[in-house]
């Protein structure tokens, strides 16, 4: 026992690197655009089992923007197949990283990964398309493009099938005042926090794309139908809970309408859905379609996903109400030193009856205040208890335990208006359709509670451990030392699960030109940076679709 105590304190205190600081140099090379030499520096840190997955997700997307999407959907098609097997993680991997770090267990990704895996594979397979030299290939390339296409429908129907929906927030909003009271009463050891708020739920994007793709192998009623389903996802919530604009549902309904036209619903029809969804200026934009057959569409992903920081909490016990005390180590000063603290009031910070008065009573009106500085886990008098059976209670009366949980820091999207230029002629404006650093943002903060909770037990087992080399120690003059020894190896190797598919894009905006047939010159043109398509031919009843990688 003495020994494998002593090979875990060893094994502790060797500890490693940070992922984030593993990573900077590549993505910083990434941010430049320089995405050869990002995938030769990330290769060799992502190349190990535990980010197998995060490895065929980062070196597929960066061989997708150096153009190779052969090699890229061979990537991301290994990708997909991990991102299911690794939904069911062995024990003996999640038991290794309860007792070292959860950097040690495999990386299993989330949902809005798994989407997004389907869709780059789908741009790859249209990219191909173009290349394509004989009609035959194209069309066998394009058919591959929409099984991407459809499998990106099933993946959301799985989310969506898992998660409430707008509609359900919606009636949980108007429901009656004692239903109401009855789900706050429950919220009490949950933070007082809906969390259902912040899912993701389902993605009006990746459903617009269904339709872009449905269009473009002229697939017209699947195309409108996966618009519609885009434009009511848009105004039902997407939107306003990713801070998107109410243009989303309006272009959405716009291509819809398009949809219609081309599928022979009766002008009525088509009328009262232009009167009651678009908008004056989207009218206009519609027009511009009808004596244009064909069309360049601008898919520009910009900017990075924000990566997740550590925040460092203390762990203490409180005897005297049976509970365990976090609060966050704040130095001040520093950005992300603010942010962090920021971050713990608004997700952590005691906020429901029961804790206030727990507050209350451990340092009267002031204690009621501080809770907003602190998170009480009220354990009650029989888990107690078993603590003090453990021993546990010695343990964290002895020192303080280090608990660490991911979060992000506060970030701004490039909200610079971007500008299509055709043959030197200005055209239409661009639309932010999705953020993708808004929905990781709102997927941390929804799974924020159970972060917090596997930290601190982690934490509590892992001092434990080290506590018993101590105890166990059979040399008295070696105790004291094995016990520093101890406390420093865990507080030094606390470590939260910061990883995620971090060149995945910021957030993506579009642009859609209808034009008359023939040759010309796009550029597009963002913030003094400019890319240019060359020449390209657009071919009557035909789209032509860009797919532009900006790092800026």
């Amino acid at each position: 026992m003495r020994k494998a105590l002593l090979w875990f304190l060893v094994v502790t205190l060797s500890g490693c690197a940070t992922y984030k600081q593993s990573i900077d140099e590549g993505l910083n090379l990434a941010k430049e655009g320089n995405w050869a030499q990002a995938e030769s520096t990330l290769e060799p840190v992502l190349n190990n089992p535990q980010d197998q997955l995060l490895y065929y997700l980062e070196i597929g997307t960066l061989a997708q923007n150096q153009g190779d999407y052969e090699r890229s959907n061979d990537l991301l098609e290994q990708a997909e197949t991990l991102s299911d097997t690794f939904l069911k993680d062995s024990f003996s991997n999640r038991s290794w990283a309860l007792l070292s770090n959860p950097r040690q267990s495999n990386y299993r990704g989330n949902g809005l990964e798994r989407v997004y895996i389907s869709y780059l594979k789908s741009l790859n397979y249209l990219a191909l398309a173009e290349q394509a030299k004989t009609p035959t290939e194209k069309l066998k390339l394009q058919d591959a493009a929409l099984v991407e296409v459809r499998r990106i429908d099933i993946k959301l129907n799985e989310i969506r099938a898992q998660n409430p929906s707008y509609q359900d927030l919606d009636d949980k909003n108007n429901q009656a005042f004692y239903l109401k009271a009855l789900n706050w009463l429950g919220d009490f050891y949950t933070g007082g926090r809906d969390t259902d708020k912040y899912l993701y739920r389902d993605d009006a994007w990746a459903r617009y794309m269904e339709g872009l793709q449905y269009e473009n192998s002229q697939e017209f009623d699947d195309a409108r139908i996966s618009y519609q389903k885009a434009a009511e996802l848009y105004e039902a919530g997407y939107a306003k809970q990713y801070a998107l604009s109410d243009l989303t549902s309006e272009r959405a309904w716009l291509d819809t309408i398009r949809m219609m036209q081309k599928g022979g619903f009766s002008q009525d029809e088509i009328d009262k859905k232009i009167t009651e969804k678009l908008s004056s200026s989207m009218q206009s934009t519609l027009e511009k379609y009808q004596n244009k057959s064909s069309e360049l569409v601008v898919l520009e992903h910009q900017g990075f996903i924000p990566h997740k920081e550590e925040m460092t909490l203390l762990l203490y016990a409180d005897p005297r109400d049976y509970s365990l005390v976090l609060e966050p180590l704040h130095g001040g000063g520093r950005i992300e030193e603010n942010d962090a603290f920021r971050w713990f009031t608004m997700v952590y910070a005691d906020i429901n009856p029961l804790n206030l008065i727990a507050n209350y009573k451990a340092g009267g009106a002031w204690g009621t205040f501080s809770g907003i500085f602190t998170k009480r886990v009220i354990l009650g008098r029989p888990v107690w208890r078993q603590l003090e059976a453990a021993n546990v209670d010695t343990l964290l009366t002895r020192q303080t335990i280090r608990v660490t949980v991911p979060y992000y820091s506060r970030f701004k999207l490039n909200n610079n208006q971007p500008v299509l230029e055709v043959n030197n002629a200005r055209t239409s404006q661009s639309v932010r359709m999705t953020s993708l650093a808004d929905i990781a943002f709102q997927e941390q903060l929804a799974q924020a509670q159970r972060d917090i909770y596997e930290g601190l037990i982690r934490e509590l087992l892992r001092s434990w451990l080290a506590y018993q080399v101590t105890i166990t120690a059979e040399d008295e003059g070696l105790n004291p030392l094995l016990g520093l020894i101890g406390q420093v190896a865990v507080f030094a190797s606390s470590a939260a699960d910061t990883r995620n598919w971090l060149t995945l894009p910021a957030q993506i905006r579009l642009t859609r030109e209808p034009l008359p047939p023939g040759t010309y010159s796009p550029n597009y043109r963002v913030n003094e940076k400019q890319f240019s398509l060359g020449e390209v031919s657009l071919e009557a009843n035909k789209i032509k679709i860009w797919n532009l990688r900006n790092p800026d």
